[in-house]
């Protein structure tokens, strides 16, 4: 498991007071980096944020090993307006996540997820979404076929990343359906994805708009979605249980976030359109 720990934290401050503005005055620069230093709150509660490192752009390590994408720069935003907690950042394969923080080993998981009713009776999920978007079922338009429901994939083989929300749809439907999508079982993404759906590894995928947008234009290709969306959803950051303290400080936070337009901006600038209404 690769991990990659990062310390993010810039909160800013107001110095007040005559006697502040005097002193900085009279020590220049040196007198302020001294300022910054003893504004920062000493007793901070660290906490461990457990997240991925190659779903792009929400999170991604970069050339340079450091963690990128827009769930990222939100928690970001969200630290600067928390001076009780100090995060900092694990990258770790998605797989590996959710287990960390049964484990404690990270006290909130980031990784662009949705509620679904297994994990909801293990973790506690935030109430603010800073993020939405809707899954279709997608096929290469080559192969002529496309798939508007679940119904329509029976017999067929599907692409799912292990313990992904995608994962919990179809072995939903299976459970209800005697197995009747077979499920392969991959976290392929970008090129292995789409070549997989273009050689037959697997008939279809199910993939967020977004997704599929950004994969015809990387790779000049014709995936085809559904025409309605087989399911809707937000997008929420993941705690422990019993872990309702964060868990409102993060809420009440994002909601800031919301109302100031940030989430609108960060999502403009990272996934190229506003996915946060």
């Amino acid at each position: 498991m690769k991990k990659v720990t990062h310390r993010i934290k810039n909160k800013r401050f107001i110095l007040t007071g005559i006697t502040s503005v005097l002193l900085l005055a009279a020590c220049g620069n040196a007198g302020a980096a001294e300022g910054n230093q003893a504004a920062a709150n000493p007793d901070a509660e660290t906490i461990v944020v457990g997240t991925g490192n190659a779903y792009q752009p929400f999170v991604y390590l970069d050339e340079n090993e450091e963690l990128q994408g827009y769930d990222i720069e939100v928690l970001r935003a969200v630290d600067e307006k928390l001076d009780q907690y100090n995060f900092e950042y694990e990258s770790m394969d998605f797989k590996n996540i959710l287990t960390s923080l049964s484990a404690d080993k990270v006290q909130l998981a980031a990784h662009n997820y949705a509620y679904n009713d297994e994990r909801g009776a293990k973790y506690l999920y935030g109430e603010e979404a800073y993020n939405n978007y809707a899954h279709h079922i997608v096929a290469d338009e080559s192969t002529g076929q496309v798939y508007q429901s679940l119904d329509d994939l029976k017999g067929k083989k599907v692409f799912a990343s292990p313990a992904s929300e995608v994962a919990n749809i179809l072995e939903t439907y299976n459970a209800e359906n005697e197995d009747a999508i077979e499920i392969v079982y991959s976290e392929a993404t970008g090129e292995l994805l789409v070549s997989g759906l273009k050689n037959g590894t697997a008939d279809a995928a199910i993939l967020t708009k977004f997704d599929v947008d950004k994969y015809n234009k990387q790779f000049d290709i014709h995936l085809q979605p559904s025409d309605e969306a087989l399911k809707t959803a937000g997008i929420y950051y993941v705690f422990q249980k019993g872990d309702e303290q964060l868990q409102s400080a993060v809420d009440s936070a994002i909601k800031e976030l919301r109302e100031e337009g940030t989430l609108s901006e960060l999502s403009v600038e990272i996934l190229g359109a506003d996915y946060t209404k």
